[in-house]
């Protein structure tokens, strides 16, 4: 399972960093980006809802052996998750709570390779990859003022990236414990792909609004490749991370206890992002945006392909 995580951490930081980096060079099409963030949240919901957590209570109550199902664990981890999440984007990344696109400038600096801004879509986790950009001024900046201006600019850049390494170290945990998972090998298998799969289509649009929002703040391209491979290794380097600490713990059920709470934890941390920060509901629609019964439709595939793929791959474990 090690090389395994390995494989999977490499190709989730490379393909990350390879996604971040097309703003550099290319423009994006909002309608597209809108159907790949509505797959994503469907895969996070359905690998939350449907491989995660099950899969946690399942390790959790075998721990258990014959006691009875430990309902206020399972029911306490995923709170933790949720809350988890919570005080990363309330807390931790300042202004996270707005998640408005109705104040973003329509442009972006000359030379960036995006110069309509509406043809972006921001994804809401951690809304600083909206609010972030909000307060850049539409006209030339007086010479005055450019200097301090630049420093906020750098200032606000920086905050939204710790804000993401954060989330970024969370999602790390998901992927790391799944590797962990204490069920047959080939169920195993099923869901550290699932989660895997999950995230990778869950970081390349965000990449791609993080790289923008960047080059908005009139950080440097170097700058902002620095920015966005620390953004990419986050959640491989915190897989492994988890999967070596939770490794010392042996086979025993204890260790399997703590392995299905840290599932169920990582649950919770699915179900804000796909919930609260890429709300299911809460959309607009607005000129170039997939049509409400398209957006439905690109949420619920993404939902059952974690069922499928688990009950394929694991044989219905």
């Amino acid at each position: 399972m090690v090389v395994q995580l390995l494989i999977m951490s490499a190709v989730l930081g490379a393909g990350t960093f390879a996604v971040g980096m097309l703003p550099l060079s290319y423009a994006f099409s909002k309608n597209h980006l809108e159907r790949l963030f509505a797959l994503g949240t469907g895969l996070l919901l359905g690998a939350a809802l449907g491989v995660i957590i099950p899969e946690g209570i399942e390790t959790v109550v075998e721990a258990s052996e014959n006691e009875e199902v430990p309902t206020n664990r399972i029911s306490l981890a995923l709170i933790i998750g949720f809350i988890l999440m919570l005080i990363i984007e309330q807390l931790i990344s300042p202004n996270a709570h707005s998640h408005s696109l109705d104040y973003l400038p329509t442009s972006l600096p000359k030379g960036s390779a995006v110069t309509d801004i509406s043809e972006v879509e921001f994804d809401a986790e951690l809304g600083d990859l909206s609010q972030g950009i909000s307060s850049l001024e539409r006209d030339p900046t007086p010479p005055s003022t450019q200097a301090s201006d630049a420093s906020a600019n750098r200032e606000r850049a920086f905050t939204l990236l710790i804000g993401l390494v954060f989330h970024g170290c969370a999602d790390g945990l998901a992927l790391g414990v799944a590797n962990l998972s204490k069920a047959a090998p080939g169920a195993t298998s099923a869901i550290s792909f699932v989660v895997f799969l999950a995230l990778i289509l869950h970081k390349a649009p965000t990449a791609l609004a993080f790289t923008t929002s960047l080059l908005s703040t009139n950080l440097p391209r170097p700058d902002c490749k620095k920015y966005l491979a620390i953004f990419c290794l986050s959640t491989p380097l915190s897989a492994i991370v988890s999967y070596m600490a939770f490794s010392f713990f042996g086979d025993s059920n204890g260790s399997n206890n703590l392995i299905g709470t840290a599932l169920l934890i990582s649950g919770g941390t699915f179900l804000y992002v796909a919930t609260v920060l890429q709300p299911v509901s809460n959309h607009s629609p607005s000129s170039g945006d997939p049509h409400p019964a398209a957006r439905v439709f690109f949420i619920a595939t993404g939902m059952f392909v974690p069922f499928v793929l688990s009950a394929v791959i694991g044989h219905g474990h």
